[in-house]
């Protein structure tokens, strides 16, 4: 009987013990409710989207009304009425809005959950939804895509650079890289990739072309932090040699430009490359050089393009390979789009043909300091 009763004693000790650990293992997690939102229809961006100047619209969206009414009708043109079950409490009207408010400012989504009235759950489900029929829908519709220009469209690209800068007419474009931040990785072979010693930083690289006319034509996106501008350069390059032609593409001093680069990327030359120059040569270099300096901001006016309309850029991107690259392809996409529709691109405004009738540059260059003259240099 004794024995019994300190059996049962041990049970409910030890039942007790496991409640009291099981109840420290829960995390105290806290929530946004829906007791806490207006209703979808009464939210920030309803008003703003029904009651909101054009100045205002463009600020908060990065679209004009046309162009943000044009790309919706491009996304949700064949999309199916729902029929079963609850309706949806965003609109589809809605659903851009989110997404482009997502790729358009560092905001969290509990934020983006205030300003549309909805719950963080479906806020995650709409973000996960538009990245996917973004990418889809405009990696192949001609005002986004990213596509290599046909050999009329280079010969029309070098003759507007040639127009901006007489010495050159083979440049077609301006290519960069941009590292962009990312969330840390659990399995220990894929973090040591990410992880970049320059910027002591779990990153990914990416490499973009820009042409005269502001828009994204050729790109690779989503390497390793790890891998330099010219490793990935020499994973695209037999694609570039295949379609280029007799033109090139104007580069700074982190890309190859010899070997399989050689006539294809061009770019400024360095202080020590420029001191052995041949003295019967060296004026026409460094003039050339001086030229090719001058066109490399363009790749600076697109990155800044990219990171000053899409801050989504600037917060860390998501830890899973998959959804970082539909952010990074949506938000080139959608770069695309706003220059063919809204314009506001420093690179297409520099080589519009008309811009010289309004503005003329001469006289005025903020990189002249890094130019090269040949006093520079003693035989």
């Amino acid at each position: 009987m004794v024995s019994e009763r300190n059996r049962r004693k041990v049970k409910y000790l030890i039942a007790g013990l496991l409640l009291i650990h099981a109840y420290n293992s829960q995390r105290n997690r806290t929530k946004l409710h829906r007791v806490a939102l207006v209703a979808p229809h009464e939210s920030p961006w309803n008003r703003l989207y029904l009651y909101g100047d054009a100045s205002s619209f463009l600020t908060m969206t990065g679209l004009s009304r046309e162009a943000f009414t044009l790309l919706h009708d491009v996304l949700f043109a064949n999309e199916q009425p729902q029929r079963l079950g609850r309706p949806q409490m965003m609109t589809s009207t809605a659903q851009l809005g989110l997404y482009l408010f997502f790729i358009g400012s560092t905001m969290g989504i509990k934020h983006l959950c205030l300003i549309f009235g909805i719950t963080p759950t479906v806020c995650s489900k709409v973000i996960n939804k538009m990245l996917k029929l973004v990418v889809q829908k405009l990696r192949r519709h001609p005002l986004a895509r990213v596509q290599f220009p046909t050999p009329d469209k280079m010969a029309e690209f070098a003759q507007m650079i040639h127009s901006r800068e007489p010495e050159v007419d083979d440049v077609i474009g301006f290519l960069d890289g941009l590292a962009l931040t990312t969330e840390c990785c659990p399995e220990i072979v894929v973090q040591n990739s990410m992880y970049s010693g320059y910027h002591s930083d779990t990153m990914v690289n990416n490499v973009f072309a820009y042409g005269p006319d502001g828009k994204v034509f050729l790109c690779a996106v989503n390497f390793p932090g790890s891998w330099a501008d010219g490793s990935i350069t020499a994973n695209i390059l037999p694609y570039i040699r295949s379609n280029i032609h007799q033109y090139k593409i104007c580069v700074d001093q982190g890309f190859p430009r010899s070997g399989d680069a050689r006539e294809i990327l061009v770019g400024p030359i360095s202080r020590a490359q420029a001191g052995r120059l041949a003295p019967n040569l060296r004026p026409y270099l460094l003039r050339l050089s001086n030229v090719y300096t001058s066109l490399r901001q363009a790749s600076e006016w697109g990155m800044r393009a990219l990171q000053g309309t899409f801050p989504r850029c600037k917060k860390r991107l998501p830890g899973n390979p998959e959804k970082r690259k539909l952010v990074i392809q949506s938000i080139v996409l959608i770069h695309n789009f706003r220059t063919e529709i809204v314009g506001l691109n420093q690179i297409k405004t520099v080589f519009d043909p008309q811009y010289e009738m309004y503005i003329s540059l001469r006289g005025y260059d903020r990189i002249r300091r890094y130019y090269f003259n040949e006093d520079d240099f003693d035989d």
